[in-house]
């Protein structure tokens, strides 16, 4: 099939544009042609970078819901946009449009542009999550202009777990055509990740004996880094031979260097940028602490998970993800039972045995890809 991916434009390092990577060449691999339209804005440049590698990439012009301060009521009026890229669109004739939106709101223009141009669409949302939860301005209108317009979508809408289809088909009154598609990442060959481990240990001056404790994410609110010191300092507290270290940039980062400093803990919490590769920080880790305030289907732990490094969460995100029990991860709300399976070398070991299995059975790039391509031929046939 010709597959044409579509960015709603929100920027290069978020799960949502990683997932289109991941996706399209999960379905270059499966032999099908993969097209990459991208918003023209700079902050794409690094998605439109890498997926060159094997998809033809279209810089387009437009202006995504995130550079309007109305917001969705913006991309409500703006149908001279969506006949314009319903136009371009047709004319790329691939047999499937498959646009990629982060949460409810985003990309409603270009919903509308897929209905128009008359070609079989599929349309990922991977946080269902309304305004009004989210806390953001005018959220009484803007789920109301999102509800309207995903109502109206012609297209297949799949989400990427099934708490989050639930929540969308509820948002939507039951009248949409929803599926659960997990989302998916490449399996790392473990065979030589003692190596990549000591070495990247060494670059980080981690000793043998320490615990090395990892964040990975975008650094911003909602991912709650200041929950993730708190977390760190009191684990500190309690096994002196922890370090911590976050993966990624956010405006938070002000924040966490004056928390740090004021703590007393730079030679034991520290942070690096953006990584367009975490995996071997993933090898060198012994723990990854992941307690994001609402999320999808977080790659980072999928990604931890195939890396065999096991994961903290907390309870909520477990409640979104049944697979995810005792058995296949620790949990952050019950510190005493957390710190003292720390400790202890072989429950670390099992909790990143039973993790990878799972990820190798359920978070596969492959079965990923698979699942999408079977929405693809329904979405072609109706």
């Amino acid at each position: 099939m010709k597959i044409l991916l579509v960015s709603s434009g929100s920027g290069s390092r978020g799960g949502g544009e990683i997932f289109l990577d991941y996706l399209g060449k999960g379905l270059v691999e499966r032999g099908h042609e993969v097209l990459m339209w991208i918003p023209a804005h700079p902050r794409m440049n690094e998605l439109a970078g890498r997926v060159a590698r094997f998809a033809r990439v279209i810089r387009a012009d437009y202006r995504s819901v995130y550079d309007y301060k109305t917001r969705t009521i913006a991309t409500a009026l703006n149908r001279r946009t969506s006949h314009r890229i319903a136009q371009q669109w047709r004319e790329l004739r691939p047999d499937v449009i498959h646009l990629n939106k982060q949460n409810l709101e985003d990309g409603l223009d270009l919903l509308r542009a897929a209905d128009q141009s008359a070609v079989a669409s599929v349309c990922t949302i991977h946080l269902t999550q309304t305004a009004r939860y989210l806390g953001a301005r005018m959220a009484r209108l803007r789920d109301w202009i999102a509800r309207g317009a995903l109502k109206g979508y012609a297209g297949i809408f799949v989400a990427v777990q099934e708490t989050r289809r639930a929540a969308l088909q509820q948002f939507v009154d039951g009248k949409t055509n929803t599926r659960s598609i997990l989302n998916g990442v490449p399996i790392p060959n473990l065979r030589d990740v003692s190596l990549i481990r000591s070495a990247k240990r060494r670059e980080l001056n981690i000793g043998d004996a320490d615990l090395l404790v990892l964040g990975v994410g975008r650094l911003v609110e909602q991912k709650r880094p200041d929950l993730f010191l708190k977390i760190a300092s009191e684990i500190h507290r309690r096994l002196p031979a922890s370090k911590f270290l976050w993966i990624g940039d956010g405006n938070f980062a002000p924040r966490w260097d004056e928390w740090v400093e004021r703590a007393g803990l730079r030679t034991v919490i520290s942070r690096v940028g953006w990584q367009s590769d975490v995996s071997s920080f993933l090898f060198a880790g012994d723990l990854l602490l992941h307690v994001a305030r609402y999320e999808g289907l977080p790659l980072a732990v999928a990604e931890a998970m195939v890396a065999r490094l096991p994961c903290a969460v907390t309870q909520d995100l477990a409640q979104e993800i049944p697979l995810l029990n005792e058995n296949n991860v620790f949990f952050v709300d019950d510190w005493p039972r957390l710190l003292n399976r720390l400790q202890d070398r072989a429950t670390l070991t099992a909790i990143a045995t039973e993790g990878r299995e799972l990820a190798e059975r359920e978070f596969s790039l492959e079965k990923m890809a698979e699942s999408y391509e079977r929405v693809y031929v329904e979405a072609a046939k109706k």
